[in-house]
């Protein structure tokens, strides 16, 4: 796994993961007794749905932008 950050705009920075998976991210949500399933749920809502993956040939990345 890498992240990396990057300035994408004023006041935007980009978080970028990237893994060897290529499975797409699932947004669901959890329910008050789950012990998982939150972390793509808090991006969502950290970043106002402001991110997205793209699959490359040995895995995928995720991003957010954190700002504005």
């Amino acid at each position: 796994m890498t992240v990396t950050l990057s300035i994408v705009a004023d006041s935007v920075v980009r978080v970028s993961v990237r893994d060897g998976s290529r499975s797409l991210p699932v947004l669901i949500r959890a329910s008050d007794d789950d012990e998982g399933h939150r972390g793509l749920g808090l991006v969502h809502q950290l970043t106002g749905g402001r991110w997205g993956v793209a699959v490359e040939p040995f895995g995928k990345v995720v991003h957010a932008d954190i700002g504005r």
